[in-house]
């Protein structure tokens, strides 16, 4: 925590980067967990807890993506939807829970290098809420 966080708390001063900037780093990130969505869709546990954890893994993943996506249609721009990914490339046998954590590592390291950006208030917030929500799904995916 910053100067600035310990003496505004809540408020902010100074610049932050332009909107362009945002969509243009908030965008590979949307795409990061696209792939991250269509692993965790190819995943098929063998019992009851391990779906249970996925599942829920796969709630928080989904509501991360539109909060994100949610920073770029506010910014004007137009996020990444994954359409362009095909659900079979993702089908990695037993190598899917070593892929899976790969780009979960992937993205805390992308989330790691934003929380060193201005970015404007709420976008700060937001990727705050989804660095949590990430770490939390590293660790359930490290357990299963």
């Amino acid at each position: 925590m910053g100067i600035k966080e310990l003496f505004l708390q809540k408020g902010w001063a100074g610049r932050t980067i332009d909107r362009a900037q945002t969509i243009e780093r908030i965008n590979p990130m949307i795409h990061t967990m696209n792939e991250l969505m269509q692993l965790y869709n190819a995943a098929e546990p063998k019992n009851d807890t391990l779906r249970t954890g996925l599942d829920e893994s796969l709630r928080t993943l989904r509501m991360d993506i539109g909060k994100m996506c949610e920073i770029v249609f506010s910014c004007g721009g137009v996020a990444y939807n994954g359409t362009d990914l095909n659900p079979a490339d993702f089908r990695l046998g037993d190598k899917l829970s070593a892929a899976i954590e790969k780009k979960e590592e992937q993205l805390t390291q992308a989330l790691s290098e934003e929380g060193r950006i201005e970015h404007q208030m709420r976008s700060r917030a937001i990727l705050m809420n989804v660095d949590v929500n990430q770490k939390m799904r590293l660790n359930t995916v490290r357990g299963l």
